[in-house]
């Protein structure tokens, strides 16, 4: 049944009041769950709600109490817990120094982000997770029968502490040995896939074991880019792969050793399933291939917005008219944001009742007064997210900033799209170009262009006297002489999406056309085992940057450049 539609302001009293009364609650219950942490009884951006409600929190009802957060509480950035974070890589490390320092107890573990800004990884405790996994009498059903059904390919990292895959499979870590040679619930490839470290090789043996799957409905990844990712892979390496089909056995990558035996238990030679692969030949020999491959598949289920959606058109071209991509939803390391709303929109998400979300005009100066709860934001209108969470974050500014898009007409609440980071932009003489800018000049582009777009990134192009916009480009198909065409209509449609390129194009013509630097087939898959290799051990769940944030990227990429444009 589809959704109705997206509700336009003003929103009806009795929705307010809902929305205000759950906020509320919710909000009350956060604060009084750490409200004696070493964090938020110490740091100057809590000290008035401290005087305001020093000893009187346990009898104030949950509106005066939000009453007071909201009057008192000023916004936080990372540097606010930068230093009590700290503790936790002290050696050596104190119980007395961490523990109740965000949150009531000890981490479970602690996550790291992605740091695509390009200062240091961020890390951030999360508390009570297993507590809960282990006292929930669910628990994933796992299976040791390589021939049965196996229907979803699910393409994540288990490993370190990436818990929150566990948590929705209902996995406990300290069982992983058990399991390794087993099949969580319907996945096609064993639990061993999901601990392999090394990119390729991750993708590779996820796809040897949903290749040998003829019954294949779903895929499920962090981002759309990992599916294209293993798609390309796998074109590389398809006689391979096809040929352990055939003979049940494992190919010797780079970096599986300690998991062979895992695998190797749970492939079964199929040699009439390798004979059909043959027939159909490899990804690249034409349009819609997995649905010769898979059948009955009928979606993929990843992020992508943002930065990942010039990868939706090349995803489309390999999965075909029957099969189409789904929305995992709007998550961060810090939190979860919000639901996919509509199946047919990738980047449509109504707002999480989980934790806190405030919203920040960005049109306003950054104070507390610019502030909107859930009820108060309006339609059209952009702000930066801000979170208080029940992992102790207090006002935590995000950095990523939404449009309001319309509301839920069921309950009132929010429904938002992702726009861009904010203040990650090109940053040229009299010029700045936002990330948004950027990503929408060049999904415009290679929409008009016959050509499969990979990934890319940018960067500020000074080689010459005057600076211009840099592009990295990499393709997946030969149509390099398409991209003659694409520096002119960059600068067109930027000019088109930025007041000042197009002042400085008419009057002065002192901006360059943008340059774009094609890079050599697989760069972007070397440069997320780069940054795996770094210390971002989330496999999977590594992005690329619209702007390089590092002058040593720029030169490894620079490195890697086979043409120019």
């Amino acid at each position: 049944m589809p959704l109705p539609d997206l509700l336009l302001p003003p929103l009806p009293s009795l929705s307010e009041q809902q929305l205000r009364r759950q906020s509320d609650e919710l909000r009350s219950r956060i604060i009084r769950a750490n409200y004696n942490t070493q964090f938020a009884q110490t740091v100057p951006e809590l000290a008035d709600f401290r005087r305001a409600t020093a000893g009187l929190i346990d009898g104030m009802d949950d509106d005066i109490l939000s009453e007071s957060f909201r009057k008192t509480v000023q916004l936080t950035t990372y540097d606010s817990y930068a230093p009590f974070i700290a503790r936790f890589f002290e050696q050596p490390c104190k119980a007395s120094a961490i523990v109740d320092l965000l949150v009531p107890g000890l981490p479970d573990h602690i996550s790291r982000s992605s740091s695509t800004s390009g200062g240091l990884p961020k890390h951030f405790p999360k508390y009570n997770r297993l507590s809960k996994l282990r006292s929930s009498d669910v628990r994933s059903w796992t299976i040791s029968d390589p021939l049965r059904r196996r229907t979803t390919a699910y393409v994540c990292y288990f490993g370190n502490s990436v818990l929150i895959r566990r948590m929705i499979l209902y996995l406990d870590p300290d069982e992983d040995e058990e399991k390794m040679g087993t099949f969580i619930l319907d996945h096609a490839a064993p639990y061993a896939a999901g601990f392999i470290t090394k990119w390729r090789s991750f993708l590779l043996i996820h796809a040897l074991f949903a290749l040998g799957s003829r019954s294949l409905e779903s895929m499920n990844m962090v981002f759309i880019t990992t599916f294209v990712d293993m798609i390309r892979h796998l074109d590389t390496e398809f006689d391979t792969v096809v040929d352990c089909i055939a003979n049940g056995t494992i190919p010797d990558f780079d970096g599986i050793a300690e998991f062979r035996h895992h695998l190797e238990v749970n492939i079964v030679a199929d040699p009439e399933r390798a004979a059909e692969l043959r027939r159909i030949g490899r990804p690249s020999s034409r349009p819609g291939w997995c649905g010769h491959v898979w059948p009955n598949l009928r979606s993929v289920a990843a992020i992508a917005s943002g930065s990942f959606a010039s990868s939706v058109p090349l995803a489309q071209w390999f999965l075909g008219p029957n099969a189409g991509i789904r929305s995992l939803g709007f998550g961060t390391t810090e939190c979860w944001i919000g639901a996919s709303y509509s199946p047919l929109e990738l980047n449509q998400f109504k707002l999480t009742n989980i934790e806190i979300i405030e919203l920040l005009d960005i049109s306003k100066d950054d104070s507390t007064d610019a502030l909107a709860q859930l009820w108060e934001v309006e339609l059209g209108k952009r702000y930066e997210l801000v979170l208080t969470t029940w992992d102790g974050l207090w006002r935590y500014r995000l950095g990523d900033v939404v449009e309001i898009c319309g509301f839920d007409p069921t309950d009132g609440v929010p429904i938002i799209r992702f726009v861009e980071r904010r203040n990650m932009a090109i940053r040229l003489p009299n010029i700045m170009v936002t990330e948004e800018e950027l990503r929408t000049a060049m999904s415009s582009v290679v929409l008009n262009m016959r050509v499969k777009v990979i990934n890319w990134t940018t960067t500020i192009d000074d080689r010459s006297f005057s600076a211009t916009i840099g592009f990295f480009v990499e393709l997946a198909d030969d149509q390099v002489s398409e991209l003659s065409r694409a520096p002119e209509r960059l600068l067109d449609e930027l000019s088109r999406l930025n007041r000042k390129i197009a002042h400085e194009v008419a009057i002065r013509e002192a901006i360059r056309k943008p340059t774009i630097r094609l890079l050599r087939s697989g760069t972007f898959s070397d440069f997320l085992q780069l940054k795996l290799d770094e210390g971002s051990r989330n496999n999977g769940q590594v992005k690329v940057p619209v702007v390089l944030p590092k002058a040593e990227y720029v030169t490894w990429f620079a490195n890697r450049v086979v043409q120019e444009f």
